[in-house]
């Protein structure tokens, strides 16, 4: 590939690269991403320099002004608290697209590589995902390339183009901008064996990086950054609940949060609680935070049952990984109920005031960045004072009359709560249907609508449904609302809960058994996943999962773990060794097996410096006899008396032989235009032209010197 045309296929890699990793972060709109994609392919195919009416002023103005006009209309379409940071991720898109339609010199290069570089930074403050690591790895290695070449092109043109520019005697020398254009149209300069050199060159600075990060000390320093990856909308999950207020569910694959059970066999589906609502009025739910108080953190622990101790079994551990999202509650595990918690000792830094209730309802005011903690959880839930449960009882007198027929035809001849609950759980699941297509209620109580005409809802239909005719049979009950996840990742062996995974059932208070889980809504078979699809979708979360535990969570302590571990397989391997010294011939073996690899090891490194050192037989051959014929033609100069200085160059030493009135400089000058066309023109060495020149260099005569006067 010609030089000109390897240069700008490299820097189109790397800067597309860069504006991927601020796509994948999600803080672009989709429309704005599809634009920028489509404007960055055109500008490949549309260069100035082929285009005489892109050089123009006109054309200048034109584009300045469509900028302008487009970061206006961009600005003020970003509004909200976030306002600063969607309009300079915005601007930084139309500055890259503006300054690709203009280039026309290293210096358009040189900033659309420092918009690039911005773009990186954007996306490095908000995004941690494995894909995230590996554009980030290409982007190193296309970095090398094109400021590599960036520099060998400045240089060309700088020494080439801008220095000889004036000419000798006035004149203008156009020769030497054909010179130019033929080194960027020369095939010669750069090809595979310096981009595979380059690309081993990054790959071992990752290697060498990687080594760095594990080996140099971890210290906990936490900076609040003004930039955070922006929070997922909570579509779904809320904590309100009104009926008829979401919409399609399904259809959103984002992932909220991983769960890891260690030590548990994983059940079929994994039901995190986050958010339970107390009060119920036309088709509204609020909460109620019986006896909320701030949960003291103490070295990473939360204690909420001051009580029980954490050393004594049963108590279930359970690892979430949770994403941002705008929602304060932090999910636990149910059936069950949360003893303690585990956080990061920088959660004082990440979030605010931690807040449990009496139900065990948690809350973490002003968490804005992903938070990894463990819930301890005990299948005995605590016993609420008789008074707190008047709350769950509630229900208005009208709402009470109209339901209780209802359920006490449902319930039919049970008088006992968990056989009436069992019974309207049973009536709903198989008389009504479940859909996620919304209906507009008429009525100003939505729930007799769903009850009576409609019969078909989503599951916070069938949860308010159940609540409220639990409450007219007096039975204590409330709604809940959080995640319902049967996605199982057989790869890092954990739960993976998506948006689409937003759920809502019921937990009634039976005698006897406690609070306890109902879920009214018809079960749903998922759909079936793709042969192909869903397995790599799989292992891309599965990577996720790794990067952000090995890597994102990477501090002192997991430090330390490692050099502990790998201390102790040390002086288990030296201890063995004692006990059981090794035999001779092994060693022999082992001996002749490190020499055979320390010797196709060699043999490969030389193979492949001489491929790199060597393009092909053919050029090399090209290229050794030109320079040899060249020495030729320098040795007959020398004994003339005119030596090649240090960095000078061919044209330069022609200038200075005609300069100088000698009369073999035009001979000579020939002679290193037509070796410039060969050796960067990718013209053929004519051997006849090339000795006939030298011939002549030989057979000219020398100037007569000046006769000297006393």
């Amino acid at each position: 590939m010609r030089f000109a045309a390897t240069h700008k296929v490299v820097s189109y890699l790397m800067v597309t690269t860069a504006f991927l990793m601020l796509a994948l972060t999600g803080e672009l709109p989709p429309w704005l991403l599809l634009l920028t994609l489509a404007a960055i392919g055109g500008s490949y195919f549309f260069d100035p320099q082929q285009h005489p009416l892109m050089l123009r002023r006109s054309y200048n103005y034109s584009l300045y002004g469509a900028m302008l006009l487009l970061s206006a209309l961009l600005l003020g379409n970003a509004s909200g608290p976030e306002a600063l940071w969607d309009g300079g991720l915005r601007m930084l898109c139309v500055l890259l697209v503006g300054k690709l339609w203009q280039r026309r010199h290293n210096g358009d290069y040189l900033q659309v590589y420092v918009v690039s570089f911005v773009m990186l930074l954007g996306a490095t403050f908000v995004e941690s995902s494995m894909l995230y690591a590996l554009l980030l790895f290409l982007y190193v290695v296309f970095a090398m390339w094109t400021l590599t070449l960036f520099h060998l092109r400045r240089e060309m043109e700088e020494n080439y183009l801008l220095k000889h520019l004036p000419g000798r005697h006035g004149q203008a020398a156009e020769s030497e901008r054909v010179e130019v254009e033929r080194i960027l149209n020369s095939r010669r300069v750069v090809g595979p064996p310096f981009l595979l050199t380059t690309a081993l060159a990054g790959l071992c600075t990752f290697f060498v990086a990687l080594g760095l990060f594990l080996l140099l000390p971890r210290f906990h320093v936490t900076v609040e950054l003004p930039f955070h990856r922006r929070a997922l909308p909570s579509t779904g999950f809320s904590e309100r609940l009104e009926l008829g207020s979401h919409g399609l569910l399904r259809d959103n694959p984002r992932v909220v949060m991983r769960v890891e059970l260690p030590g548990q066999n994983p059940p079929s589906v994994l039901r995190l609680r986050g958010v339970s609502f107390a009060r119920y009025e036309q088709g509204r739910w609020s909460q109620h935070r019986l006896g909320e108080q701030p949960l003291g953190v103490s070295q990473g622990l939360a204690q909420i049952d001051a009580v029980r101790d954490l050393h004594q079994p049963p108590l279930r551990r359970t690892e979430i990984y949770l994403e941002p999202l705008d929602a304060e509650a932090l999910f636990t595990p149910t059936p069950g109920y949360p003893v303690a918690l585990y956080l990061p000792d920088a959660f004082a830094a990440i979030s605010g005031l931690l807040t449990v209730t009496s139900d065990g309802q948690l809350a973490a005011r002003g968490r804005r960045a992903p938070l990894h903690y463990a819930v301890l959880s005990s299948s005995e839930s605590p016993s609420l004072p008789t008074d707190d449960l008047a709350i769950y009882r509630e229900l208005s007198s009208d709402l009470r009359l109209r339901l209780r027929p209802l359920a006490l035809q449902m319930v039919g001849d049970a008088t006992q709560p968990s056989v009436q609950a069992e019974r309207i759980l049973a009536y709903l699941q198989k008389n009504y249907s479940y859909t996620t297509r919304l209906w507009k209620p008429s009525e100003r109580e939505p729930i007799f609508e769903f009850l009576q005409r409609e019969r078909r809802g989503h599951c916070e239909y069938f949860a308010t449904a159940m609540a409220v005719l639990l409450r007219s049979l007096d039975i204590p009950s409330r709604t809940v609302n959080g995640y319902l996840s049967p996605e199982w990742n057989r790869y890092g062996r954990f739960f993976v809960v998506r948006q689409q995974h937003a759920h809502s059932w019921v937990e009634a208070l039976l005698p006897g058994q406690g609070w306890v889980v109902l879920d009214p809504t018809p079960s749903q078979s998922p759909p079936a996943p793709w042969p192909i699809l869903h397995p790599l979708r799989q292992l891309f979360d599965g990577l996720d999962m790794s990067f952000g535990k090995y890597v994102l969570e990477y501090d002192a302590s997991a430090q330390q773990h490692l050099g502990e571990r790998l201390l102790r397989l040390w002086q288990k391997r030296a201890a063995s060794k004692q006990i059981d010294p090794e035999p001779p011939s092994f060693t022999y073996k082992k001996l002749l097996r490190s020499a055979l690899l320390l010797l196709s090891s060699g043999l490969f490194a030389w193979l492949l410096y001489r491929r790199l050192k060597r393009p092909s037989d053919e050029l090399l051959a090209g290229e050794r006899e030109g320079r040899g014929l060249l020495v030729q033609a320098l040795t007959v100069l020398r004994r003339r008396g005119f030596v090649r200085g240090p960095g000078e160059t061919l044209r330069k030493l022609s200038e200075r032989i005609s300069d100088d009135g000698d009369p073999i400089a035009p001979h000579f000058s020939q002679l290193v235009e037509h070796y410039y066309a060969h050796r960067f023109g990718d013209q053929p060495l004519d051997r006849a032209l090339v000795d006939r020149l030298i011939d002549q260099m030989r057979a000219t005569p020398r100037r007569p010197r000046p006769e000297m006067r006393n």
